[in-house]
């Protein structure tokens, strides 16, 4: 990936044996005191590399295209000075290489390089520009893209310190969840996890669809739980992870460190547990790890894309003991939480996003707080990349074809045919004059979603659905929303609780 070649092993350690020590993560540390976290991210992430020569009179500063060689060399050049200055106790040289130019041959005082650009003024930095200013854009998004009509750059091997390691970002915490109508429940009860390591209630079964938050969660629990409780040894993991660990284990002959390791931890966590589903022999090894666990009281917090008994060919065993505890479901966040999401995004990266930019990503992208997010980091990078000022225009043209993609076109049609498949009838025993439950019910919510999600006029849905008038879809749509209202429980379909999971299935069938 650009960005990331560099010298070769044996280079890089002679460079650092010979460099007094001065290694790239000492440099590194030393301007992020400078810049701050977020400045330093955005511009000095992975695809910009630092290096003192032996002599420690010339630092270089490669980038990995023409725009961050810029914008660090005009912004920069003062704090990197000053790093290296604290360092060695006197200023370098500046050498700013890019594939196929020469860096500044060691001797070259750094005033020539500010003579060369002039733009750079050692004295008073320029600084970023008033539309926006460059806090805390992730930096894997932007510092290997090129410039216009270039091919990503192929480094040649500068004379640098050892390759940074590969930075992991930092576990979410449960503080920085934004909660909403949809999520409160599950929130409260990851609380009540972190707080009592599961003396309320065990185990804690956390189910939504994907990208509502649910990773999260379960981040934020095991950060809580080893801060509160470091002597317990907490074991998080993926459902995939598990499995793979399983296997190697039968594999290999080494079942009993495989089972001392996550039958004697301390609390366990895992992901994505719908992942063992038609897995019998992993579903009977996680099953004696569960009791094991369970037996001794340890907390166990598990994630599910849909509710335990939705999970096709998932053992009964299993099912049992998950709904031994606390079931906990992430809804889609509404509008006013997918606004509180984006503020709260925009403002931990130092990014001041005006109020009608969030609002038009938060009612463009309905279904999922990734894409969220990601709509976020598109328009930011945006806005970083080109100098231009973060408005309604910037927002529509860098997600023109992110909303084309990302949000469906829902019509009458579509909706009637996730119902019918959903209840197993046919369109026209649907739209027929039958009075049943069987029809009537389904009837009712193919009437409500067609009001939600299309906006149809009354008499339009009245007339698709079997010739009706408008009073009668008036009628269907109060129910529903006063079933929903009510948490009303429900015999539609077997292993559906309540009209609200009918609902959120059928929504998530027609990607609405």
């Amino acid at each position: 990936m650009a960005g990331q070649i560099g010298p070769e092993p044996d280079v890089l350690r002679t460079a650092m044996a010979t460099c007094a020590g001065v290694d790239e993560e000492t440099l590194r540390a030393a301007v992020r005191v400078r810049l701050g976290d977020a400045r330093f991210g955005l511009w000095f992430g992975e695809g910009v590399r630092l290096g003192l020569d032996a002599a420690g009179e010339t630092l270089e500063v490669r980038a990995a295209d023409p725009f961050f060689r810029d914008w660090i060399r005009n912004h920069y050049a003062d704090s990197l000075l000053e790093a290296v200055e604290s360092i060695v106790g006197r200023r370098p040289r500046l050498a700013f290489p890019l594939e196929g130019e020469n860096s500044p041959p060691p001797g070259v005082d750094p005033k020539a390089v500010v003579a060369a650009h002039p733009s750079i003024d050692h004295a008073h930095p320029s600084p970023s520009p008033p539309e926006l200013t460059p806090l805390g854009l992730d930096h894997r998004r932007v510092s290997g893209i090129s410039s216009p009509g270039q091919n990503p750059p192929v480094h040649s091997p500068p004379v640098l310190a050892a390759s940074a390691p590969r930075r992991h970002r930092p576990p979410r915490r449960l503080e920085d969840f934004v909660t909403g109508p949809g999520n409160r429940l599950a929130h409260a009860a990851a609380r009540d996890m972190a707080a009592t390591a599961g003396a309320s209630f065990n185990p804690l079964i956390i189910h939504a669809a994907v990208g509502l938050g649910k990773s999260h969660l379960l981040e934020g629990i095991g950060q809580a739980l080893r801060q509160s409780f470091p002597a317990l040894n907490v074991v998080q993991v993926t459902a995939e992870t598990f499995t793979n660990s399983f296997l190697e284990a039968m594999r290999t002959g080494s079942l009993g460190g495989f089972r001392g390791r996550y039958r004697g931890a301390g609390g366990l966590i895992v992901d994505d547990v719908h992942f063992l589903a038609a897995k019998r022999a992993t579903q009977d090894e996680f099953l004696h790890t569960f009791n094991a666990l369970f037996d001794k009281g340890a907390p166990i917090v598990l994630a599910l894309d849909q509710h335990p008994r939705l999970v096709a060919r998932l053992t009964d065993e299993l099912v049992t003991r998950f709904m031994a505890g606390m079931v906990a479901k992430i809804e889609p966040p509404d509008l006013p939480t997918r606004r509180a999401i984006l503020r709260a995004r925009a403002l931990a990266r130092g990014i001041d996003v005006p109020d009608a930019v969030l609002a038009y990503i938060a009612e463009h992208l309905r279904s999922s707080v990734r894409e969220l997010e990601g709509a976020l980091h598109t328009v930011i990078a945006h806005a970083v990349l080109t100098g231009k000022r973060i408005d309604i225009g910037l927002a529509r043209s860098a997600l023109r074809d992110t909303i084309r993609h990302t949000v469906q076109s829902v019509g009458l049609r579509d909706i009637e045919d996730a119902v019918c498949r959903m209840f197993q009838i046919s369109p026209e025993a649907l739209r027929s004059d039958g009075r049943s439950r069987m029809l009537a019910y389904p009837r009712m919510l193919a009437m409500y979603l067609a009001r939600k999600h299309l906006g149809a006029p009354y008499g339009e849905i009245g007339r698709h659905f079997g010739g009706r008038n408008h009073s009668t879809v008036i009628s269907a749509e109060k129910k529903v929303a006063n079933w929903l209202r009510l948490e009303r429980q429900t015999a539609f379909l077997p292993g559906f609780e309540s009209a609200s999971d009918v609902l959120a299935e059928l929504e998530r069938t027609l990607g609405a």
